[in-house]
């Protein structure tokens, strides 16, 4: 799987976003993390121009998958 990672501010604290090439490889990624234990924050959606789904971590801080409409 291809993956461009980037470190982006949010207004709670610091976004890993992972923008990922399909929504299904959003889909498969968001599987494999909440079943590695991951808090899942929201389940893949239409978000702006992304398609995306989102998990907490400490301190306000989140993990995003994307894909970029």
């Amino acid at each position: 799987m291809n993956a461009n990672v980037k470190i982006e501010n949010s207004q709670y604290g610091k976004t890993l976003s992972i923008y990922v090439d399909s929504k299904n490889k959003v889909n498969q990624l968001m599987i494999k993390l909440a079943d590695a234990g991951f808090v899942v924050d929201y389940e893949p959606r239409y978000e702006m121009q992304n398609y995306e789904g989102c998990f907490l971590y400490e301190d306000g801080n989140s993990i995003k998958v994307c894909y970029k409409l």
